[in-house]
């Protein structure tokens, strides 16, 4: 009865609402824009193009390191060794360019790094079942400990120099830098997997109750094995990226990425219980947290404040995607009760 004597307006806004409250990317994306427009008004240089573009290249490797978290949260699965990662990767990266005087077998040893700590780690938790969050914590001390002994806390510097390698990071194509195109890839590359394949559906189907999805037939080992993997490889890419900026293998890089990366997780609205969440949003929360970051630094604020101002934007947004999920289950109700009511007028 109260739809069939709503006003028009009030139809469009509860219509716009749904919209809201149904589609995360679009609520990130308003949230965005809003953020952009806030800085705009208060920092004149924010209102320059050539920001936004450093912005991207800035943001890159936490985008890449985002989406490979996003997709092993969907499992229900941590990884907390990717700031560790960022520094081993750089630091066998640097060191195999020393050693062999090639640059490719340096890029390759790098992404192999990746690829075996993803495994080693998908191991203990698929293998020996061992909770992924502590086991994830213990090996990134393990890591971060192995990078200060092997390194003596020393930066490891390309004797080679290869200018190709740092191409990596300062080239651009047209406006765009390259660091921004490889993460839009592999953001591609990650929502096709997501939502157009089979592994994709069992991923969200074993995030959603694992139990059941073992009974169903999906060998659920076998893909958070895989997740792991691809969780290692793309802290690897982050980790090649950031060293191109500096072509040089620091001991130290990566401290606090890892939470970084889950805030941007977070703020994309993936569940941290698995089964919820998608690789867009993260993008888009990595682009929020990133234009904040930006905004604060040309604005002269403190570091430690800005890490104050990124733990309320974390909380916030924890409140905010609770409203939205809230607001999407009562229109849902009360869509549901709409039909009930609707049928029951029909049969009277």
């Amino acid at each position: 009865m109260s739809s069939v004597f709503a006003s028009p307006q009030e139809n469009g806004w509860q219509k716009w609402k749904a919209v809201w409250a149904r589609n995360e990317a679009l609520s990130l994306l308003v949230l965005l824009a809003g953020v952009i427009a806030l800085f705009m008004v208060i920092e004149p240089t924010m209102r320059k193009s050539s920001v936004y573009w450093d912005l991207l290249r800035q943001v890159s490797p936490t985008m890449v390191a985002a989406v490979g978290i996003t997709l092993l949260l969907l499992s229900g699965e941590f990884d907390l060794t990717v700031g560790s990662m960022l520094a081993l990767t750089g630091i066998v990266i640097v060191d195999t360019f020393n050693r062999t005087d090639n640059m490719w077998l340096g890029i390759l040893a790098g992404l192999l790094t990746g690829l075996v700590i993803g495994a080693i780690n998908g191991t203990f938790v698929t293998v020996i079942g061992m909770e992924s969050l502590m086991t994830t914590l213990g090996m990134m001390f393990a890591i971060r400990g192995l990078v200060y002994v092997y390194t003596n806390q020393t930066p490891i510097v390309d004797q080679n120099r290869f200018t190709q390698f740092t191409r990596l990071w300062f080239k651009n194509f047209g406006p765009v830098p390259s660091p921004i195109i490889v993460a839009l890839v592999l953001v591609a590359l990650a929502y096709f997997l997501a939502t157009r394949t089979e592994f994709g559906r069992n991923t969200y189907a074993i995030g959603g109750n694992a139990n059941a999805a073992r009974v169903s037939g999906i060998n659920v080992r076998r893909v958070k094995f895989t997740l792991f993997v691809i969780s290692g490889l793309m802290a690897s890419v982050a980790g090649l990226l950031y060293t191109a900026q500096t072509d040089t293998g620091y001991f130290n890089a990566g401290l606090g990425f890892e939470l970084e990366v889950l805030a941007a997780v977070v703020l994309g609205g993936a569940s941290l219980a698995g089964g919820q969440g998608n690789v867009t949003s993260t993008a888009l929360a990595v682009l929020i947290i990133g234009t904040i970051g930006k905004g604060m630094r040309l604005m002269s604020i403190d570091t430690t404040q800005q890490l104050l101002v990124i733990g309320i934007v974390m909380l916030i947004a924890v409140y905010y995607h609770r409203i939205r999920k809230q607001t999407a289950a009562r229109l849902t109700q009360e869509a549901y009760a709409a039909r009930q009511a609707a049928r029951g007028n029909v049969l009277a």
